[in-house]
């Protein structure tokens, strides 16, 4: 047995004060000689040994009294460790180290409370106990101590943990918990698990979870200690999306910030601000007067672009009580010129106008003949029977306008290689964007067969032609835009006549599909290729009926954009309206669209240099020239990679350990051919010895030279773990799991219990229950003993 509150044992000194009045006011006899008394000696004898009896049970009982009372105020508890009060415990502690365990909770963040709350159980820990320390957010790591019995190092541990950008999952924290306690020698085992007890941890894997928490609490004690409160007020920002075009070097360029309230309450007064490349006294800053629960909100702020290649963005919000999501960095490639292939399926040399892709490829290049050599943009037109594999390879984009895939059309058309749409299944897959365009010669067997079974990149099912009645045209509904791109289209007011575009034919998409968490996301039912990753769908914008007219599928690294109606009005001499729609002739709505998603489609090509935390990443060096690579962390820590391995005719670099948020950079060496392993040695000695040179003085930073030094990789936090910031209850936690662990709050008195849990393993109520029933008898005694006889 042990005390909360062992000092107030002291007061069981006071147990000597009843003794010491019995003794000062025993009763003192004179012997007085009486001869009458004589006859009444046996009766005074009898009743003397009854008045000590007693006094000495009152005495008994008032001693009792005090000691009782100093003993619940000691708060006694029984020992914890199965198998023997003071043995040896093999204890192992998990720690949440999701970036939500950042959060403020009163003075001081979840994992502060968490680190102090370990520290307390180790000093309290019996001794020879061992102790192993496990982190786990979206995976775990067993950090030591080598020596289990070695405590002061596992202090140290724990002082040193920092929270990760990753979202929570307990599972594999639990898994590697079992090993390790499956390993100790003790019988007595004890499993600490430190978290907020935010949801998402508990759902990632629950099946699993419960299962393995039901093994664990048959070899050993299962404690939950909850460092959270609290629900945090936060505010994330979760993306910088292109609004004003392509970036091109020397001009500024309209970029929104999006940011969203995962709180449970009303955010005010908050600021955004977008910097470039680090540069934040020329950072651009807006604010938000209040932006609500779950509302999510587009600030346009502008970036110069001083010069091309890659740049940094990011953006940042105030600081809130959830500061691992108040940052969002992006790499944006910036290029001084982008080749666009447009292959048109209805070209026409005699009467250029009536090409399919006239009023697309002006909206593209909307300049005089004589400028275009030097606008950013430089759309090239082929026919299809001319289109080859080897224009892919100089294009950054690619555009397939009213192009037939299979010959059997009425009407003679050219028909698309196969051996270009083999090629552009691969320029896709790499990281490049396709658009597709509706159009006369637009076969739904052949799309749904060639572009979706066969090679994956089609993003919906085409059911078929849908016509609409001269007086009943179909409008485009500007308020379904779900691309944050198009949310320009939505909000400003500018744009208002978007809805006025009018649709007399469209095809007719198949959205057999389930919405995912993000609004107006899908995913297909049909049967993909099993070598392909799943599908991810957005209903990039709807019409007035509610049927898709943009949807975009992301394809490996690269994007496929199908356009529902045609890049071309259509006009014919029997009808008084565009065949297709009037969208092209409305030059200050179509302008901008094309130009938004271009820039769109372009912006999503850097996805290799933006990675989720926790992600992998597979570096393809540029060139086959020999290069050691060394990865420079947000904090100036610096990891040898070595060389690439090749796999598949291809050098691969694998980059591991993008835990953190923030900027990282891969910096390369080069290395003669023919180099022996010790010259390769020598030169990751070498770079890494350039990076040691350059890093600064002060701890954590890097000089500029380091700064601007390699490859920028963005690592932006896994906003999956601030989606949802609700907890867990104790009530709901035990229903859960199928049994009661011991529930502790981390706080001012660390792994103190709380509730029923708390009160079943004190002793105190049971001890104050017994001075309860020791005061009633020592009142009774003390008024039998005072009648008069």
């Amino acid at each position: 047995m042990t005390f909360l509150s062992p000092f107030m044992l002291l007061g069981a000194l006071a147990v000597g004060i009843p003794i010491a009045i019995h003794l000062f006011f025993r009763s003192r006899y004179r012997l007085v000689p009486w001869a009458a008394m004589k006859f009444l000696l046996t009766s005074i004898e009898q009743t003397s040994r009854r008045l000590r009896f007693q006094e000495l049970l009152l005495l008994i009982l008032r001693c009792a009294l005090l000691l009782v009372l100093a003993l619940a105020l000691a708060r006694p508890i029984s020992s914890v460790v199965r198998g023997g009060g003071g043995d040896a415990v093999d204890a192992v502690f998990v720690f949440d180290t999701s970036y939500s365990m950042g959060a403020s909770d009163g003075a001081r963040s979840r994992l502060e409370r968490a680190q102090d709350a370990a520290l307390r159980v180790i000093e309290q820990l019996p001794q020879h106990s061992t102790v192993q320390i496990v982190t786990c957010a979206d995976r775990a790591a067993l950090l030591g101590p080598r020596a289990p019995a070695n405590l002061d190092q596992a202090r140290m541990l724990v002082q040193a943990l920092k929270p990760a950008s990753l979202a929570t999952d307990l599972k594999p924290g639990l898994d590697e918990a079992a090993e390790v306690l499956a390993r100790g020698q003790s019988s007595n085992k004890e499993l600490y698990l430190f978290s907020d007890m935010q949801k998402l941890g508990w759902e990632q894997q629950p099946g699993g979870l419960v299962r393995a928490f039901q093994e664990i609490k048959d070899k050993a004690t299962v404690f939950l200690v909850r460092t959270g409160t609290r629900t945090p007020a936060n505010v994330a920002v979760v993306g910088i999306t292109p609004q004003s075009g392509v970036p091109r070097p020397g001009e500024r360029v309209g970029f929104a910030v999006l940011v969203r309230n995962t709180g449970v309450e009303p955010v005010k007064d908050v600021k955004v601000s977008l910097t470039v490349d680090g540069d934040d006294k020329n950072a651009e800053t807006q604010a938000l007067a209040k932006i609500d629960p779950g509302e999510t909100r587009a600030l346009t702020l502008a970036a110069k672009l001083d010069k091309s290649g890659l740049r940094l963005l990011t953006a940042k919000i105030d600081h809130d009580d959830l500061p691992g999501d108040n940052r969002f960095d992006q790499v944006v490639l910036v290029r001084d010129q982008v080749s666009i292939l447009i292959v048109d399926g209805n070209p026409s040399d005699r009467n250029p106008e009536s090409s399919s892709s006239f009023f697309l490829a002006h909206a593209l290049a909307p300049v005089k003949e004589s400028e275009r050599p030097r606008h950013h943009l430089q759309p090239r037109l082929v026919t299809p029977r001319l289109a080859s594999p080897a224009l892919l390879a100089k294009a950054d984009l690619c555009i397939l306008v009213n192009v037939a895939l299979d010959s059997g059309l009425k009407k003679r058309a050219d028909v698309l290689p196969a051996d270009f749409v083999e090629e552009l299944a691969r320029f896709v897959r790499k990281g490049k964007g396709l658009i597709v365009y509706a159009g006369d010669n637009i076969q739904p067997e052949a799309y749904n067969r060639v572009l979706g079974q066969k090679h994956g990149l089609l993003p919906l099912p085409i059911k078929g032609l849908v016509e609409k009645p001269a007086n009943a045209p179909l409008a485009v509904d500007r308020a379904s835009a779900q691309l944050p791109a198009y949310w320009r289209f939505k909000e400003d007011d500018y744009y208002k006549g978007f809805n006025d575009i009018q649709v007399w034919r469209t095809l007719e998409l198949t959205e057999n599909t389930s919405p995912t968490r993000e609004q107006g996301s899908v995913i297909t039912k049909e049967k993909e290729d099993a070598t392909k990753p799943s599908a991810s769908m957005t209903v990039a914008l709807r019409y007035n009926d509610g049927k898709p007219a943009v949807v975009r599928r992301q394809v490996d690294a690269g994007e496929v954009l199908l356009i529902a109606t045609a890049a071309e009005p259509g006009f014919r001499p029997e009808l008084s309206h565009p065949a297709w729609t009037d969208w092209p002739l409305r030059l200050g709505i179509y302008v901008p669209f094309v130009d938004v998603t271009v820039s769109h489609l372009l912006h999503g090509q850097t996805q290799t240099y933006n990675v989720t935390a926790g992600q992998s990443l597979d570096w393809f060096p540029l060139d086959s020239q020999p290069r050691a690579y060394t990865l420079v962390h947000p904090d100036g820590k610096a990891v040898r990679l070595g060389v690439p391995e090749k796999r598949s005719n291809r050098l691969v670099l694998a980059v591991p350990d993008l835990f953190q948020g923030g900027v990282y950079r891969l910096v390369q060496t080069s290395i003669q051919p023919g180099s022996d392993e010790e010259s390769l040695t020598q030169a990751r000695s070498a770079s890494e010895g350039q990076l040691t040179q350059a890093r600064s003085a002060s701890e954590g930073q890097l000089t500029q030279s380091v700064k601007s030094a390699g490859t920028p990789l963005a690592v932006t936090p896994d906003l999956r773990e601030s989606q949802d910031l609700e907890t867990l209850s104790e009530e709901q936690l035990t229903q859960r799991l199928g049994f009661t662990p011991i529930h502790l709050v981390a706080g001012a008195a660390e792994t103190n219990q709380s509730g029923a849990d708390r009160l079943n393993r004190e002793w105190t109520m049971w001890f104050l229950w017994a001075l309860l029933a020791l005061a009633l008898g020592e009142m009774t005694l003390a008024y039998w003993c005072g009648r008069a006889w």
